[in-house]
C-alpha cells in the first residue's frame, strides 16, 4: 500500500504533497489560473522542500502542475501591486522566491520536473532548480519577465546559465519568447521529450529507476556535481567527506558487491554503517 502523506494545509497555500513508498510528489496546485505562482506558494514550496530532507525513506522527488495545462504559467500578477512593488516589498518576495528554489537545489534527493503544458517565468525558474526535466512534447517554455519590467534574481540566473550558458540565456531574457520543448531539448534546458500521453508513466518510471540506486551514493553525486559547479562551501565539504566514509563503511557497497556477484538486482538500504 502507497504511504500517502498529503497535508491538507497544502490545498490552501496551492501546494500539496503526497508520499507514494520512496517517492515523493510535489503538486503546484491551482490550475484554476495554470498553476501561477503567488507569494504563499513560494513559501509553501520552500516549506516542503525542507521538510522533505528531513523525511526518512525517501529516494526521488517529482514536482508537477495540476490540471493538465500547465506546470505553471509563471508570477501571479494581480498580486504584484501590494507584494512586489517597491524595493523594500520587491527584496522580500525575491528572497523568498530564491530561498525556495535554494530548498530545492540542496535537496539531497534527486527531484525531477515533470511539464506539461506551460513552463513560464516562475514555472522555468522551478524547473531550472530540479536536477532532471521531462517535458511533453506541446510543453513550451518562456522567462518573458522584462516585459514587467522585473528582473531575473542571481539565484535564478545562475541556475538558467548553468544549463543553457550565457548566450540562450540572454536570447530567453532579452526577447521574452516562447520556445518549444524541441528547441528546450536542443539548448539543454530539458533533458528529456516524450509524446504527452506517455509524460506521467514516463516521469515515474525514471523516478523508479532512481530508486533503484544506492541512495547515499546518489546524495554524494549531487552535491559533489553541484559544488563542481558552483564551488564547495566548508559544509559542503565536509558534508561530501562525511557521506564518503559513510558509503565506503555501510552497507550498500557490501549489497552492491554480493548483487554483482550473483547477478540480481541490488537491494539498497542507505544505512550508514553495516
Amino acid at each position: 500500500m502507497a504511504r500517502n502523506d498529503a497535508e491538507p494545509e497544502g490545498a490552501a497555500d496551492g501546494v500539496t504533497l503526497e508520499v507514494r513508498e520512496t517517492i515523493a510528489l510535489v503538486t503546484l496546485n491551482r490550475p484554476e489560473v495554470h498553476n501561477a505562482l503567488n507569494l504563499a506558494m513560494w513559501r509553501r514550496l520552500r516549506s516542503v522542500f525542507q521538510r522533505l530532507s528531513t523525511t526518512s525513506g525517501l529516494r526521488a522527488v517529482i514536482i508537477r502542475g495540476a490540471g493538465g495545462r500547465a506546470f505553471s504559467a509563471g508570477a501571479d500578477i494581480t498580486e504584484f501591486r501590494s507584494a512586489r512593488v517597491g524595493s523594500q516589498a520587491a527584496g522580500v518576495y525575491n528572497t523568498t522566491i530564491a530561498s525556495a528554489l535554494q530548498a530545492i537545489h540542496i535537496l539531497p534527493l534527486p527531484v525531477i520536473a515533470m511539464i506539461e503544458g506551460l513552463a513560464v517565468g516562475g514555472g522555468c525558474e522551478i524547473a531550472t532548480a530540479c536536477d532532471l526535466r521531462i517535458a511533453g512534447h506541446t510543453a513550451r517554455f518562456a522567462i518573458p519577465i522584462m516585459r514587467l519590467g522585473v528582473i531575473l534574481g542571481l539565484v535564478e540566473a545562475e541556475a538558467l546559465v548553468r544549463l543553457i550558458g550565457p548566450a540562450h540565456a540572454k536570447d530567453l531574457l532579452f526577447t521574452g519568447r516562447l520556445i518549444g520543448a524541441d528547441e528546450a531539448l536542443r539548448i539543454g534546458l530539458v533533458n528529456r521529450v516524450v509524446p504527452d500521453h506517455e509524460l506521467d508513466q514516463a516521469s515515474w518510471n525514471l523516478a523508479k529507476q532512481i530508486c533503484q540506486g544506492a541512495p547515499l551514493a546518489a546524495a554524494a553525486h549531487k552535491l559533489a556535481l553541484n559544488g563542481l559547479v558552483h564551488g564547495f562551501g566548508a559544509a559542503e565539504a565536509a558534508r561530501l567527506r562525511q557521506l564518503t566514509t559513510e558509503i565506503y563503511d555501510g552497507s550498500d557497497l557490501l549489497e552492491g558487491i554480493a548483487a554483482f556477484e550473483e547477478r540480481r538486482d541490488p537491494l539498497f538500504t542507505g544505512q550508514a554503517h553495516g
